[in-house]
C-alpha cells in the first residue's frame, strides 16, 4: 500500500515536471521562433536608435560676396575606455597620456589618472575636449589608442554646427534667423526663415548604440540615409551700402533721441535692396534691431503721400499746375476740425507747383476736396489703379496690408476724403512707400522689392539667378511722371523747397520731405519725421526712404531737420563712390562646412 502511494506521488510529480518543461519548451519555441522577431526588434530598439543627422544649412552672402550667416561645424571628443582590449590600453595609457598633456595641458600624470579612473569606474563617455575645429579633430585619431578608432580605441566624436553671423549688429534683424518648436515646425523671421526652404536641407539618419549611463555612441558607417545640404543664397544687400546706412540712420537716431527708425536703399531699375536698418530704443536709451520696422510697421505717411495726390488729380485732370489755389489764411474747417499749414498764415494764392515745394496742406486739400467733392470714389479708384491697395507680397514675413479707404466702407465720413489727401487715414509700410517713389524714378514701372539675387548648391558654381519681379508696368502717363519729377526736383533745389537745406554740391536729389503726427487730437503729440526719394535726380540710380519715428520734440521734427539730413549724406557717400560689384563664385570663398512679428481728428497742423 505505501509502495502504491509512493508510486503514484512520483508519477504526479514526474507529470508535473514533464509537464512544465513540455511548457518551458514550448515557451522557448515560441520565443525562438514565433515571437523571435518581435522581441529581438524590441532589444534592439532599446539598444540601437536612429538619429537625425542635421545638413549643412547654406550659407548667406552679400552681393559682394560678404558672408552675411554661416555654419560652423565643432567637435565634441569623448573615450570610451571599456571598449579598448587590455592590451592596448596597458601599453598605450601612458604614451596617451603624454601627447593630450603637450595638446591640452595639464600635466601627464593627471591624464593617466584621469583615463584609467574612467575605465575602473565604467565611465564609457569620458569627456576630452570639446568645441574643436576638424583638423584638430584629425591631430586626435592619430595618437595612441585612440589611433584604434571606436571600437578598439574608444574614441567617440560628435559634430555639432553653429550659425554665426559676422556682420553682428548690422542688418541683425533682415538677415534673421529660424528655429524649430517642439513639433518640428520652422518659424523665425528675416531671410534666414523667409529662405528657410533653400538654406535648411534635408535632415539625415544615423544609428547609435546605447552605452552606460543613458549614453549613446555613434556607430561607425551606419547612416541610414545621408543628408543633404542646404543651398547658398546670394543676396542683393551690398556691405559697403549696408556699413553707410547704418552708421548714418543711428547716428541720427540718437541725436534726436527716437523711439525707433528705419533706412531702405532699394536699386531703381531693379527692385534689388541694397541696405536696410531698422533701430529701437531701450529703457537705457541704447539702439538694437528690435524689429523690422521697414517691412513690417504701417504708418500715417504724411506728406510724403501727396506724391500719390497729385498724381491722381493729374492723370484725372481736375489740377493744372499752374492754376491757383487760395491757401487762404492757412487754415481750413471741416465740420469743426482743422487743417493747417505749418506756415502760420498760410501762402496766400500759389499754383500747384508751389503746393507742392511748400507741401501746403490747404493747398493740397482744397485741390482734392473741390474737384472729387462728388465723386470721392473716382479718387480712390485712381490710388487703387496705381497699386496702392496692394501689398508686396515680400517673402519676408510679417508685411501688414495697405489701408486706403473707400467710400463703400462703413468708416468712411466727411472727414475722409480730405484727409487723405495730405496722408492722414491712410497707411502703408515704409517699404510700401518706397516701392510707390521707386515706381516714378523708374518711369512709370514698380517693382517688387526683392533680396534675393541667386542661389546655388555649397561649392557649386551652377547659379540659379532670380529676376525682377513687375508689379504695375504703368502707374501713370509719362506726361504726369514729367511733371512729379520737376515737383519732387524743386522739393531740394527750388528756393521755396521744403528740403532746401540738403541740397548737394555733389548730387541731384529728388524727393519729398513729411513729418506726420502721432496722437494728433490728445494731450500728447508726437511726429513721424520723413523724407523719400532717389538719387542723381536726372538718372535715377537708388531710392531711399529715411523714417525716423518720435524723435524728441524739443531737438526737432520737421522731416526736412530730422530725417532728409540723412538722406543726403547717404546719396553724397554712396555717389562719391560708385563701387563696382565684381560676380563672384560665392560659395567657394568659404571652406566647405561639414555636418557637421478713428483718433481723434481735432486738429493736424504741422505737415511738411
Amino acid at each position: 500500500m505505501q509502495n502504491n502511494s509512493y508510486l503514484w506521488r512520483l508519477y504526479l510529480v514526474s507529470t508535473v515536471l514533464l509537464l512544465f518543461g513540455l511548457g518551458i519548451g514550448y515557451k522557448l519555441f515560441h520565443l525562438q521562433f514565433i515571437d523571435g522577431d518581435k522581441y529581438r526588434k524590441i532589444a534592439q530598439e532599446k539598444t540601437l536608435k536612429s538619429f537625425i543627422v542635421s545638413p549643412v544649412r547654406g550659407n548667406i552672402f552679400s552681393e559682394d560676396g560678404s558672408l552675411l550667416a554661416t555654419s560652423t561645424t565643432k567637435y565634441d571628443i569623448f573615450f570610451d575606455s571599456k571598449t579598448v582590449p587590455n592590451r592596448i590600453f596597458s601599453s598605450e595609457i601612458k604614451s596617451l597620456s603624454n601627447e593630450l598633456s603637450k595638446y591640452l595641458g595639464k600635466d601627464q600624470i593627471n591624464w593617466h589618472k584621469y583615463l584609467t579612473d574612467s575605465r575602473n569606474n565604467n565611465n564609457r563617455y569620458l569627456t576630452i575636449i570639446k568645441n574643436v575645429d576638424k583638423d584638430k579633430v584629425d591631430d586626435f585619431k592619430k595618437l595612441p589608442i585612440f589611433k584604434y578608432g571606436s571600437i578598439k580605441g574608444g574614441l567617440i566624436i560628435e559634430k555639432k554646427i553653429k550659425r554665426e553671423y559676422p556682420l553682428g549688429k548690422v542688418a541683425e534683424r533682415t538677415i534673421g534667423y529660424e528655429k524649430t518648436d517642439s513639433n518640428g515646425n520652422y518659424w523665425g523671421v528675416g531671410l534666414e526663415h523667409a529662405y528657410g526652404s533653400l538654406l535648411r536641407g534635408k535632415n539625415g539618419k544615423m544609428t547609435k548604440r546605447k552605452i552606460s549611463n543613458g549614453q549613446w555612441k555613434v556607430l561607425e558607417s551606419n547612416l541610414n540615409k545621408s543628408p543633404v545640404d542646404g543651398l547658398d543664397i546670394n543676396t542683393t544687400l551690398n556691405t559697403y551700402m549696408q556699413d553707410i546706412v547704418h552708421d548714418y540712420l543711428l547716428e541720427q537716431t540718437e541725436k534726436f533721441e527716437a523711439n525707433h527708425s528705419t533706412a531702405v536703399l532699394m536699386e531703381v531699375k531693379t527692385g534689388k535692396i541694397k541696405a536696410i536698418s531698422n533701430f529701437a530704443r531701450t529703457e537705457k536709451g541704447k539702439y538694437f534691431e528690435k524689429l523690422n520696422y521697414a517691412l513690417g510697421e504701417s504708418i500715417e505717411p504724411g506728406s510724403t503721400f501727396k506724391l500719390m495726390t497729385m498724381i491722381a488729380a493729374l492723370e484725372d485732370q481736375v489740377i493744372d499746375t499752374l492754376q491757383m489755389i487760395d491757401t487762404e489764411n492757412g487754415e481750413l474747417d471741416f465740420y469743426g476740425f482743422k487743417v493747417r499749414d505749418s506756415r502760420k498764415g498760410g501762402y496766400g494764392q500759389i499754383n500747384a507747383m508751389d503746393i507742392f515745394r511748400l507741401s501746403s496742406n490747404t493747398g493740397m486739400v482744397k485741390i482734392i476736396s473741390e474737384a472729387y467733392k462728388n465723386q470721392s470714389e473716382k479718387f480712390v479708384n485712381r490710388l487703387f489703379n496705381m497699386g496702392l491697395n496692394n501689398s508686396l507680397n515680400m517673402e519676408i514675413k510679417g508685411e501688414p496690408s495697405p489701408k486706403i479707404p473707400h467710400p463703400l466702407d462703413s468708416s468712411w465720413n466727411g472727414l475722409s476724403l480730405p484727409w487723405m489727401s495730405y496722408g492722414y487715414g491712410v497707411s502703408l509700410t515704409p517699404l510700401q512707400i518706397l516701392s510707390f517713389y521707386n515706381a516714378v524714378a523708374n518711369d512709370g514701372i514698380m517693382v517688387k522689392p526683392t533680396f534675393l539675387e541667386s542661389s546655388n548648391k555649397l561649392g557649386s558654381l551652377n547659379t540659379d539667378t532670380f529676376k525682377s519681379q513687375i508689379i504695375n508696368p504703368k502707374i501713370c502717363s509719362k506726361e504726369t511722371l514729367s511733371i512729379v519729377r520737376k515737383m519732387l526736383y524743386d522739393v531740394v533745389h527750388h528756393k521755396n523747397g521744403t528740403a532746401k537745406n540738403i541740397k548737394s554740391n555733389n548730387i541731384k536729389i529728388a524727393g519729398k520731405t513729411g513729418t506726420a503726427q502721432v496722437g494728433y487730437g490728445t494731450d500728447k503729440v508726437d511726429y513721424i519725421s520723413s523724407f523719400v526719394g532717389y538719387f542723381p535726380a536726372d538718372k535715377p540710380k537708388y531710392s531711399c526712404i529715411i523714417v525716423i519715428n518720435k524723435p524728441n520734440k524739443n531737438k526737432g521734427y520737421y522731416g526736412s531737420d530730422v530725417a532728409a539730413p540723412v538722406f543726403k549724406r547717404i546719396a553724397e557717400k554712396i555717389s562719391s563712390r560708385s563701387p563696382t560689384i565684381e560676380k563672384y563664385n560665392y560659395s567657394e570663398m568659404i571652406k566647405k562646412v561639414e555636418i557637421s512679428q478713428k483718433e481723434s481728428l481735432k486738429s493736424i497742423n504741422i505737415d511738411s
